[in-house]
């Protein structure tokens, strides 16, 4: 499951997402697909959800997706603005729907 960081602040402008990872300083943008998953990381997600979201609004194989989507939370994860937890962990803070 996939978590945005505490250390993550973020503001929306005209549909694209800035973020700066307060624990560094450092700054990204985030825009179309990215920040389509951004939106969705709202909550926590898992990657199979991810992928299903996007399949379900662009015309794309799944497989391209698949690598695509892994290789963007990759980055996120690796950027310390996204967390990967265990989906016990995050069942246990997820709000009911």
């Amino acid at each position: 499951m996939f978590v945005r960081s505490p250390s993550a602040l973020w503001t929306e402008l005209d549909g694209q997402f800035m973020l700066m990872n307060i624990e560094d300083g450092s700054y990204y943008e985030m825009a179309g697909i990215g920040s389509v998953i951004w939106q969705m990381l709202e909550t926590p997600r898992s990657e199979a959800d991810i992928i299903e979201a996007v399949l379900n609004t662009y015309q794309v194989e799944r497989e391209q997706c698949a690598r695509d989507v892994r290789a963007f939370l990759e980055k996120l994860v690796a950027t310390h603005v996204v967390n990967e937890q265990p989906e016990a962990v995050c069942a246990a803070v997820r709000p009911t729907e």
